[in-house]
């Protein structure tokens, strides 16, 4: 819905940043590791967004990379960890070593992060070390390859936006993939998919 925004960055405070963009300026809520990256920079840069519509608010999360913003979309598919959670993990450890940590089942590693219990360390260690496919696919994530998605799954960037706007719309995460490579034929831009998926939706 909103993939990423160019502009200008400044901090907020040590999880929001804002991006102006010109003709508008956007609040965008980041893991203190992406505003350290981003913020008091005076190039142009680009902000890797992922937008949260609930009934009472809209809310904008931002990624200094694309590694980050992969490990933040399977974080929030966990049963128990939304966005705000996620950002808070991602704020405790590097992306490399919450990788790390999640391929070897380390929950003590984990349950170091403030706010980070331990029964919903243990659950997002069975989610996704299981859906990664073991420290293979972790480890491929970890060195950049940022085709690495859940389970060892290859996606297009089409079907990466096009699962990511369903989702948006309250679709389960796992299932929204599938309906966006169910569609997909080649030669279909992100938009397309869109609208072939809501449209066999219904």
């Amino acid at each position: 819905m909103i993939y990423s925004l160019t502009g200008k960055v400044f901090k907020i405070d040590d999880n929001t940043i804002a991006v102006d963009t010109g003709s508008m300026a956007f609040e965008v809520i980041c893991s203190s590791f992406s505003v350290f990256e981003l913020a008091g920079k005076s190039e142009i840069q680009t902000v890797l967004t992922y937008l949260q519509v609930r009934e009472d608010a809209m809310c904008l999360y931002g990624f200094a990379s694309k590694k980050e913003k992969l490990l933040f979309n399977d974080l929030i598919s966990v049963s128990g960890v939304g966005p705000k959670m996620a950002i808070t993990i991602l704020s405790g450890l590097p992306v490399d070593d919450l990788v790390r940590a999640i391929s070897a089942s380390d929950v003590k590693t984990l349950t170091s992060i403030k706010g980070f219990g331990k029964k919903t360390a243990e659950n997002v260690v069975l989610q996704l070390h299981s859906r990664f496919g073991g420290s293979d696919a972790l480890e491929s994530l970890v060195s950049g390859d940022t085709t690495a998605v859940s389970g060892k799954q290859v996606l297009s960037k089409e079907i990466e936006e096009a699962a990511e706007v369903l989702a948006n719309a309250g679709i389960q995460k796992m299932k929204a993939i599938e309906i966006a490579k169910f569609n997909f034929v080649s030669g279909m831009t992100a938009e397309e998919l869109v609208v072939a998926c809501f449209k066999n939706l219904r």
